[in-house]
């Protein structure tokens, strides 16, 4: 059986992040999830990489330098790359 474990974390930004284009992430501190999924297998029980999101409103976005279409209320953007990269530090 498969288990979808997600769990809130911290992430620290030391320097500024373009996430995408218009998209910089300030430094900061910001809260956001770790989710990963449990494999049930012959060999045993294993883990998959964990993955890592943050989710901001329409208004922080904005604040951000994004450009967000008036019917957006919030939006979920995975931050896993940055934290393996060592840019997003996860505490």
């Amino acid at each position: 059986m498969q288990e979808v474990q997600t769990r809130p974390v911290k992430f620290k930004v030391a320097r500024g992040i373009k996430l995408e284009p218009g998209l910089v992430l300030r430094p900061g501190i910001y809260t956001g999830t770790k989710t990963r999924t449990r494999v049930d297998s012959s060999g045993g029980i294993s883990w998959t990489p964990s993955q890592y999101k943050l989710e901001f409103s329409a208004d922080q976005l904005t604040s951000m330098g994004a450009k967000v279409k008036s019917n957006l209320i919030a939006k979920s953007i995975d931050v896993t790359k940055f934290v393996r990269l060592g840019k997003v530090i996860v505490s």
